[in-house]
C-alpha cells in the first residue's frame, strides 16, 4: 500500500496534483497550473477543499473542486487502520457504477498512523444526511446502494481474494457494539424528529440483527438479494 501519506497542506502542490490527477486518469494532457484551499479542521481530521484550475491545452475530465481528508489514525483503535484508504482504493475497483464518490488519491502509513483522501468534492450538489428528509425513494436507492456494494464483497472466496477472512461472530458483535450505545442518544436528541415507531424500531434493529447477521455467515451461497454483513 503507497505510504507516501499527506499530512499537511504544505505538501499539497499544483504538481503533486498533477501527479495524481494524471495517474488516475482524469488528467490526460497538461497541468494544474494552481488552486485555492478552504479548510477545516475536526475532531480526527483536516479536511480541505481545493478549487483547481489548469493550464491551457490540458485535456481529461479536469475535476474542478476536490475534497482531501487528512487523518491522525492514532487513536488506540483498531478500526483506525487502513479500512478508508481501502474503501476508495481496493475495494470497490472493478464494480460498475460503484456508488461512491470517485477518489483520484488515497495512502495510508502504518509507520505515521495517517492516512489521506483525494476526491470529488460534492458540496455543491449534495447535503449531508442528517438535512435531508426522509421519503420512502431515497431509503430504496440507499438500500439498493448498499446491496450492490455488500454483494460485491459476499462470500469467502471474494474476501480471501481481497485478503479479508470472512467476520467471525466475535468481531461482528464487536463492530455492533462500538454503534449500540450511541442509539440511545440519537433517539433523545432527535425525538422530535422520529415517527412514534422508530425509537422501538431502533432498539429492536440493535438487539435482533446481530444474530441474523452471524447466522449469514454461514451461508456461503446465498443470493444477492439477502441480507449482507458488514466486513
Amino acid at each position: 500500500m503507497p505510504n507516501d501519506v499527506i499530512t499537511n497542506l504544505d505538501q499539497v502542490t499544483a504538481e503533486w496534483l498533477t501527479s495524481v490527477l494524471t495517474r488516475s486518469g482524469a488528467l490526460t494532457n497538461g497541468t494544474v497550473e494552481a488552486f485555492v484551499v478552504a479548510t477545516r479542521q475536526r475532531e480526527l481530521s483536516t479536511n480541505a477543499k481545493l478549487h483547481v484550475r489548469y493550464a491551457a491545452g490540458s485535456r481529461g475530465d479536469m475535476p474542478q473542486r476536490l475534497f482531501l481528508k487528512m487523518v491522525n489514525a492514532d487513536m488506540d483503535d483498531e478500526f483506525f487502520g487502513p479500512s478508508e484508504v481501502n474503501y476508495y482504493a481496493r475495494d470497490y475497483v472493478g464494480l460498475k457504477a460503484a456508488p461512491i464518490v470517485r477518489c483520484y488519491d488515497a495512502a495510508y502509513s502504518e509507520e505515521k498512523q495517517r492516512y489521506h483522501v483525494l476526491m470529488d468534492d460534492l458540496s455543491e450538489t449534495h447535503v449531508e444526511g442528517f438535512a435531508k428528509p426522509p421519503t420512502l425513494e431515497h431509503g430504496l436507492a440507499l438500500a439498493e446502494g448498499l446491496a450492490a456494494m455488500h454483494a460485491h464483497w459476499w462470500g469467502t472466496k471474494r474476501l480471501a481474494d481481497g485478503g479479508e477472512p470472512l467476520p467471525s461472530a466475535e468481531r461482528i458483535k464487536r463492530f455492533v457494539g462500538i454503534a449500540q450505545p450511541g442509539a440511545r442518544h440519537i433517539i433523545e436528541r432527535c425525538a422530535d424528529q422520529l415517527e412514534t415507531h422508530w425509537p422501538g424500531a431502533i432498539l429492536e434493529l440493535f438487539a435482533e440483527h446481530p444474530q441474523a447477521m452471524i447466522d449469514r455467515t454461514h451461508e456461503e451461497t446465498a443470493s444477492h438479494s439477502s441480507m449482507a454483513i458488514p466486513i
